[in-house]
């Protein structure tokens, strides 16, 4: 999932690149949220937030990953889902799906 991850890690980076660009009466569209908005803090916020998001998606992950091959020790079922940190990941992903980056696989 690290290509997943480098993807929306990117896009977080083209939204807080757009939030500093706005002032206080600026009402663009804003890149990638699709929303007209004046509030270059709450972006910033919801940026902060997204990251936040995607650390704890990656840690659930290893460690749902850990404890499967703890219980099953490679001798259980192949994991078929996501990890749940993995369909977290997917989630956020999907907001970007008209972005050109936006891989198929990930919807």
């Amino acid at each position: 999932m690290n290509d997943l991850t480098d993807f929306l890690l990117a896009r977080i980076a083209e939204d807080e690149a757009a939030a500093h660009k706005l002032t206080l009466t600026d009402r663009r569209p804003v890149l990638s949220l699709a929303i007209t908005v004046n509030h270059p803090e709450r972006i910033l916020a919801e940026c902060a937030a997204k990251r936040a998001i995607i650390e704890l998606a990656q840690k659930a992950s290893e460690v749902e990953e850990e404890f499967h091959d703890y219980v099953w020790a490679g001798a259980g079922p192949k994991q078929v889902e996501p990890w749940t940190g993995d369909a977290i990941l997917l989630s956020l992903a999907a907001v970007y799906k008209d972005h050109p980056d936006y891989r198929q696989e990930w919807a």
